[in-house]
């Protein structure tokens, strides 16, 4: 089951809660009552390996032309 972050609309206090991805749960603010609403997380990006630079990908070539 997904893991969503929800923000009160009135006191701005954040919860994470834990729910199915069909399920519409009606969630209340714990410190208010009010109604909190759907929030966009934020995601930690780490690029590992090699390709990620232009530096990983170039090739080196080292042709010389013999007249």
């Amino acid at each position: 089951m997904p893991m969503y972050r929800y923000v009160c609309q009135k006191c701005g206090n954040e919860e994470v809660h834990l729910h199915g991805i069909n399920d519409s749960p009606n969630i209340t603010c714990t410190k208010c009552g009010h109604s909190m609403s759907k929030a966009i997380s934020r995601v930690g990006i780490v690029f590992k390996g090699s390709g990620f630079y232009i530096t990983d990908s170039k090739k080196t070539t080292t042709e010389t032309k013999s007249e």
